[in-house]
């Protein structure tokens, strides 16, 4: 008879992935650090993953699909760019207060390259074509230069907020941020566009 999983557990080896993944990098960690601060065998974790690559591609992936979701409906709701960016900073900043360390696995996954992810590619696709919506939207309402690439909207978009929340988190565990906050973001962003 097959053993049931253990949701406790399970739930501590994705704690412990995350955590892990942000003290140390993708490299730093492996299946015998996660099971030693999970509290498994690492026996157990092979149960249920194959692999480091695995481990870690089931939480990269939830979190991208989020944020991915989050931010198709941002943009399709919004009238401006501003509006768009501020929604999606401000809802990255509120799932920091309430999960902070799944925002700073989500800002280590998007901020490391190395992180494999069978889907990562495909997720900056996605965010690609999102963001030559973000940039016809921008061209519009005259919030953008023609010039701006896609590549650029992806890359100021996701690093500033991402590295804001990581140091910030970092310097005081117990931050909590503001709507204020999310607004300075959003315009040193929306700045960094035109």
């Amino acid at each position: 008879m097959a053993r049931i999983a253990d949701p406790e557990k399970l739930e501590n080896i994705k704690i412990a992935v995350m955590e892990l993944l942000v003290e140390h990098g993708y490299g730093g960690m492996s299946i015998v650090s996660v099971s030693e601060k999970a509290g498994v065998s690492p026996g157990y974790l092979y149960k249920h993953y194959s692999s480091k690559e695995e481990l870690v591609q089931e939480l990269v992936e939830t979190e991208m699909d989020s944020i991915i979701e989050n931010l198709k409906f941002n943009i399709s709701t919004s009238s401006s760019v501003y509006e768009a960016a501020y929604k999606t900073v401000y809802n990255l900043f509120m799932y920091a207060n309430s999960h902070p360390i799944n925002a700073k696995f989500t800002a280590a996954v998007f901020l490391d390259v190395k992180v494999p992810s069978m889907e990562k590619v495909e997720n900056y696709k996605i965010l690609v074509e999102l963001a030559k919506q973000i940039i016809d939207l921008g061209i519009k309402t005259k919030e953008f230069s023609p010039q701006t690439t896609p590549i650029e909207v992806v890359a100021i978009a996701f690093t500033i907020p991402f590295n804001y929340i990581s140091i910030c988190l970092e310097v005081d565990k117990e931050k909590k941020f503001t709507p204020e906050e999310a607004k300075r973001i959003t315009k040193i962003c929306i700045r960094g566009f035109t």
